[in-house]
């Protein structure tokens, strides 16, 4: 017989065991990523709203929410018990030959708060699937014509082929059979109007596809007016505009909608992450009637576009309850509220400790920190010259090294950028108490008055030990394109 491990055994087998198994039957160089940050040392049992419980019994504060998905915290008690009545009455939870009551709800519910007359939903299990079935509505529009998208430079829309085909992140996109477009800066409209004033290029575009907030490229808030200008631009080309709200949505940026600041109207919006409660897998492309009826508007082409998984009913229950809490208690105000106070006391500390940090910025509690890498020059003295590429790996991951300094001194959990490793990510659950709030900036201000040259001691230490070392082997192999 098989070796299985039973599900009520897993919190309590060794942490070792389970690291290992991850790094032999998943992802081994993740695994040695982490290990340099010591995040594989904590071993999480319990989560609750905005912390999470380790197996030795010690509090982490979350100020990730998994990239945006846990606005809600973890296992929001209204989120679970909207599952637990589809479970435990032993509801039909997935059947595509019958129809999900539970979908139609969601779909209403979302049309209440969504902008104008986007009423139209496609239900499915992730963002990057999300926005594969918004870049197929768009090019549907147009009965396939126009295959092509703009989109912008450091973009982040998903890892999926059709997705990545039109996120603007040179890392992921390497080495991929990718799709045509126009790659643009971002914040720039002229740029976009550049593109599509050429004749040549616009017979080939179906839309124009943004971030209303770049999330991975370090939260990048673009000029005021600026997605009133692309609107305005794609009506004159008669090209589609896609926002992409997987990140900000659902409250993120102190309004249900980013695109609600510029009272901006797109033609597709995609939504994820946050939409399931942190309980629940499910992205939603949501339309106009104008736009899905000149997509898939006869009867022949209902299952032009389908999931299996999509629209499941406990996924949407997951999703109704998750937007009940976020309306019923005003979570656009609490982030818009809170994150002006917590910009505002992170800029106290960038001048407080100068040299440190470049910028800070955001909207609501989507709020990214720049760090300034020549700060390190300051420890020089504890680089070891001798390993080949230490210095240069230290300076991509100096966030990351507050990161790991914040987690291990103060259990704070923390991450970097994707696409922008100079900057820390700080996305608090939205539900998060002001006094933890508070903690953070306590905790970095002590952090960065330690200086430069405690953290790179620290993290110096640590990257000599022998996963250490073979993380900064294969990373800068990566980086001279060698191994």
């Amino acid at each position: 017989m098989p070796e299985m491990i039973k599900v009520e055994d897993v919190s309590s087998r060794p942490r070792e065991e389970s690291v290992e198994l991850f790094r032999k039957h998943i992802n081994p160089g993740l695994v040695v990523l982490l290990e340099m940050g010591e995040y594989t040392a904590i071993t999480p049992v319990h989560a609750e709203g905005a912390v999470i419980t380790t197996q030795e019994n010690k509090h982490i504060l979350d100020f990730v929410s998994s990239y945006g998905a846990l606005n809600l915290g973890h296992n929001h008690p209204q989120v679970l018990n909207a599952v637990q009545e589809v479970t435990e009455n032993k509801r039909v939870d997935l059947s595509k030959e019958l129809l999900s009551p539970y979908a139609a709800y969601l779909a209403h519910n979302l049309s209440q708060v969504t902008p104008a007359d986007l009423n139209k939903f496609f239900f499915c299990n992730s963002g990057t699937e999300a926005t594969e079935a918004a870049l197929k509505l768009a090019a549907r529009c147009f009965k396939g014509k126009r295959p092509q998208f703009i989109y912008a430079k450091n973009s982040l829309h998903g890892k999926t082929l059709g997705a990545l085909s039109f996120t603007g992140a040179p890392r992921l996109r390497e080495y991929f059979p990718l799709l045509p477009g126009f790659e643009v800066p971002f914040g720039k409209s002229e740029a976009i109007e550049k593109v599509l004033s050429d004749k040549e290029n616009l017979e080939k575009i179906a839309g124009v596809i943004l971030e209303p907030i770049q999330g991975e490229a370090g939260v990048i808030v673009p000029p005021a007016g600026y997605l009133q200008e692309v609107r305005a631009i794609c009506d004159r080309y008669g090209v589609l505009l896609i926002l992409d709200e997987i990140q900000t949505g659902m409250c993120r940026t102190g309004a249900m909608f980013a695109c609600n600041h510029e009272q901006v109207i797109p033609d597709i919006l995609v939504l994820a992450k946050s939409l399931g409660g942190g309980v629940a897998s499910i992205g939603a492309t949501i339309c106009s009637e104008k736009v899905f009826a000149t997509a898939y508007g006869n009867p022949h082409e209902c299952l032009v576009q389908t999931s299996t998984f999509g629209g499941r009913s406990t996924a949407c229950a997951a999703a109704m309850a998750a937007l009940t809490v976020s309306v019923n208690e005003d979570l656009a105000e609490r982030a818009a509220r809170l994150g002006k106070k917590m910009l505002a006391d992170l800029r106290k500390i960038q001048k407080k400790h100068p040299g440190w940090i470049r910028e800070v910025r955001g909207r609501g509690l989507m709020l990214g920190i720049e760090f300034d890498e020549n700060i390190l020059k300051q420890a020089k003295s504890y680089l070891p010259l001798h390993i080949p590429g230490l210095k240069t790996v230290l300076r991509e991951h100096l966030p990351g090294m507050v990161a790991a300094a914040l987690l291990k001194q103060f259990g704070i959990l923390g991450t970097l950028m994707l696409n922008n490793r100079s900057v820390l990510r700080v996305y608090p659950p939205l539900i998060i108490a002001e006094k933890d709030l508070d903690y953070f900036i306590r905790s970095l201000d002590a952090l960065l008055a330690q200086g430069p040259k405690n953290l790179v001691k620290n993290r110096v230490n640590h990257a000599l030990s022998s996963s250490g070392l073979k993380f900064i082997t294969s990373w800068t192999g990566a980086l001279t394109g060698t191994k």
